[in-house]
């Protein structure tokens, strides 16, 4: 059973947030087979994590030798607001990291720090509003 729930989460495109967190999902693997190029064994594509409400708090893609190509860690509030966005090299170390000031549920800053936790670039979002 639970191999043919692992081969649906699979074939599937993406799922929901929603699919995620209904079905109890804590984390999904792509799997990938090169037949033309005569690889029969599976090389894994990337691996995605999910936190209870069924966000995406990981995620790791790889190349065709097994090296990770990228690999990402996010953070969220208690309000399901995307907090924090880090990047991380092939050994699990910092290469920069994001992070998103919230007022209201709305995004007023985002914040860019390189591998030292140096503040090097902001965006600030204004918003207006219709009367």
């Amino acid at each position: 059973m639970l191999a043919m729930i692992f081969l649906a989460a699979t074939a599937s495109p993406a799922q929901s947030k929603k699919e995620i967190r209904e079905h109890g999902i804590a984390s999904i693997t792509v799997q990938e087979y090169f037949l033309e190029e005569g690889m029969v064994d599976p090389v894994v594509e990337s691996i995605e994590h999910y936190n209870k409400d069924g966000a995406l708090i990981e995620l790791k893609e790889f190349k065709k030798t097994g090296e990770v190509r990228r690999w990402e860690k996010y953070g969220y509030d208690e309000d399901g607001n995307l907090v924090e966005e880090v990047f991380l090299d092939e050994k699990g170390r910092i290469e920069t990291t994001e992070k998103n000031i919230y007022k209201g549920n709305l995004r007023v800053e985002k914040q860019y720090y390189n591998n030292r936790g140096d503040l090097f670039k902001k965006k600030v979002y204004k918003y207006e509003y219709h009367k």
